[in-house]
């Protein structure tokens, strides 16, 4: 009934006040009108119980700023006052090409929300405009400590982050300073302000990436900093957090920094180059796949393989290229081959509308289906072998599970064993787990199955990946494989290692395999191995 009334009001608006629509139906309001982002009654997205993830309004007037029109100086500033509006309700959005046009033209155009460009080329009016929302400014530099310390401080401040440059400016606005932190780093702002940051999201963001999720970090108050894995700031930053809290941004070592979250029961959300996160997060949305297996069909005398893209826990991807990069998503070849994709269940909190496009314009033809599971390890990536808190993780993660319509779990492992993942098998919502190891281009299990509480554990056999297979390198081992489905060795699950590997590649391989190879998606995968091995396979001590 609320989504009624919302929608309701939205046209209302739009009637009343003359808005033009575009050739795409995306709502624009005239520059001249102010909406006074007065559409409908504040409401709150839905979270889970238990969610890390913090929430505010669901918005209906956004205004669009064109990152092009502005200096880096500006969009610091324009990052910092994104993240202090959206503690009361999201109205800015940045767009900066590829994803990020997708996702606010497919918001003006499927959700009741007016977007207004009046201020996409006017730094001045935009401050102006929202000048009586905050309570100052913090003074820093830019791509420097003192900028991440900036960062840190605004949002329990309610102060917008600038540099020297904007001082005048300020003072014209009447815009007053809060603090001067040029000569301070994250070491002050964590000893100084330790109580007010969040303990349930962590910023790990290097200095020279200060135009990015900057937004979200003043949204949830978190603390935004980088610095050494083992240094005395990263491990008191990493010590404080909850359990299965998150970790958003990234670091130079990957191994390192997911081992370190991991220690402290902490997931990584790889978000790092991310934009307008807390604007996307504060959506209701129903994100329910359209390409479930409807007919399970049994052949014998075949080797059945399985082509799964990597890397999608890999929030700033998805957000920035993933949809519009022709390797990928944004291929103009996807449905001619069964390609499963891994994805966050993180974005059904994170990114709503982004999950449902992307199921909404997954394949599914005659010739090839997408169809998507959940990404390492969850709802973030961490290596369960090295997380104390993996039962409670577990039942969080079956919520998740649900919202976002995924039933099975991708998870990359230290060792490939099974014992850290049982916790995972007990839960409801995963029927199969896809388990990889770190090493070996996540191939060290070779193919092994193993099962738990019914449910299969799938290792990798192969990887299209580059230094391991070529397309044709690989379509040799699967034409040699076993060519019998009631065997572990008559399946075999295949990495597809996205930064080197796309869309062509996986349909190369296809091309060149023989007759007897069958490529399926990854839930008919599953279903045909519960179907013809459960009652074979040597199982697993519970």
């Amino acid at each position: 009934m609320r989504k009624i009334i919302q929608v309701i009001l939205a046209l209302m608006f739009l009637l009343l006040n003359g808005c033009t629509k575009n050739a795409d139906d995306v709502k624009y309001i005239d520059p001249g009108i102010d909406s006074g982002g007065q559409v409908s009654a504040n409401e709150h997205s839905d979270r889970i119980s238990g969610s890390p993830y913090p929430v505010s309004s669901i918005p209906d007037t956004i205004f669009v700023i064109q990152d092009n029109n502005f200096t880096e100086s500006e969009l610091f500033t324009i990052n910092s006052l994104q993240g202090l509006l959206a503690k009361e309700k999201p109205m800015l959005y940045r767009d900066h090409g590829q994803g990020y046009s997708l996702w606010i033209k497919d918001i003006g155009k499927n959700y009741p929300v007016i977007l207004d460009n009046r201020f996409s080329n006017n730094f001045t009016g935009l401050i102006n405009y929202f000048k009586g929302k905050i309570s100052g400014y913090v003074l820093s530099n830019l791509h420097d400590n003192s900028s991440n310390t900036a960062i840190s401080i605004c949002g329990f401040l309610n102060s917008i982050a600038i540099t020297s440059d904007k001082i005048s400016l300020m003072v014209n606005l009447g815009i007053r300073k809060v603090e001067d932190v040029r000569d301070r780093d994250e070491s002050w702002a964590l000893n100084k302000y330790a109580n007010e940051f969040s303990t349930k999201i962590l910023c790990y963001q290097k200095e020279g990436k200060d135009l990015f999720l900057g937004d979200y970090s003043i949204f949830a108050n978190a603390f935004y900093f980088f610095d050494n894995m083992g240094s005395a700031i990263t491990n008191r930053a990493f010590s404080r957090m909850d359990d299965n809290s998150i970790m958003i941004g990234w670091g130079d070592d990957e191994y390192n920094t997911v081992k370190m979250a991991s220690n402290n029961s902490v997931m990584v959300n790889a978000g790092d180059w991310a934009l307008n996160l807390s604007t996307l997060s504060n959506f209701n949305v129903e994100t329910k796949q359209k390409n479930h297996l409807e007919t399970l069909i049994n052949h014998e005398g075949v080797q059945t393989v399985c082509f799964v893209m990597t890397d999608g826990d890999n929030v700033q991807w998805l957000l920035n290229d993933f949809a519009t990069g022709q390797n990928w998503f944004g291929s103009p070849d996807r449905g001619k081959v069964n390609i499963g994709w891994t994805i966050s269940p993180s974005f059904c909190e994170l990114a709503p509308t982004v999950m449902k496009y992307l199921y909404d314009n997954s394949a599914n033809s005659e010739n090839g289906r997408d169809y998507f599971i959940a990404g390492p390890s969850g709802i973030g990536y961490f290596y369960p072998e090295q997380y104390p808190a993996i039962n409670s993780n577990a039942q969080l993660l079956n919520e998740f599970m649900k919202k976002s319509d995924l039933n099975i779990l991708n998870v990359i492992g230290d060792n490939g064993s099974i014992e850290k993942v049982k916790p995972f098998l007990n839960i409801e919502s995963i029927d199969a787990i896809f388990l990889y190891t770190y090493a070996k281009n996540y191939t060290g299990l070779a193919g092994k199955i193993m099962w738990y509480n019914g449910k299969p554990v799938i290792g990798g056999r192969f990887a299209l990946w580059q230094g391991a297979n070529s397309p044709e390198e690989l379509a040799s081992k699967l034409n040699g494989m076993a060519r019998n489905p009631n065997s572990p060795d008559g399946y075999s699950l295949i990495p597809v290692h996205v930064w080197s590997e796309g869309v062509k590649d996986i349909e190369a391989c296809v091309s060149l395999l023989d007759s007897h190879v069958r490529v399926v998606a990854p839930d008919e995968f599953v279903a045909l191995i519960k179907k013809n091995l459960s009652n074979t396979s040597v199982k697993s001590p519970e």
